[in-house]
């Protein structure tokens, strides 16, 4: 059964991710911040998530610091960032981190999370995020 780590400092919301996320056979770990998984042993801080998904923007982190600090922890698991409604700023910052760290960016509303369900599946079926056309001059 594949393990998700899942990181929002609003409860209702983790709760509907949780729910959403793991109706597909899934174990979903929903913690409110960053420093619950570093106060984790060694070793769960490292391995053991087969997919992150965390939110862009929160209390304890902003979406590129939290992006690099799980690079540096789990290099090769897929990482999604999670923007909600009416977050433009985190859209366009957490955008170009998700792009430069190779994870997926998956915009949410409240009443819609199928969005986030699918590229969870396709994240731990070895889908990768989309690599962005490069620019022409």
């Amino acid at each position: 059964m594949p393990t998700i780590l899942l990181i929002s400092d609003d409860d209702r919301f983790r709760d509907s991710i949780r729910q959403s996320i793991g109706r597909c056979g899934t174990a979903v770990l929903g913690v409110p911040n960053t420093r619950e998984i570093l106060r984790q042993p060694g070793a769960r801080q490292v391995f053991g998530y087969d997919l992150i998904v965390a939110e862009v923007l929160s209390g304890d982190h902003d979406g590129l610091s939290r992006l690099v600090l799980f690079r540096n922890l789990h290099p090769n698991t897929p990482f999604i960032a999670v923007t909600r409604e009416n977050e433009e700023a985190g859209l366009a910052y957490g955008g170009s981190a998700a792009r430069t760290l190779h994870a997926w960016l998956v915009p949410v509303t409240s009443d819609c999370l199928a969005g986030l369900t699918d590229t969870a599946m396709r994240a731990l079926n070895g889908e990768l995020p989309p690599v962005p056309a490069t620019h022409a001059r």
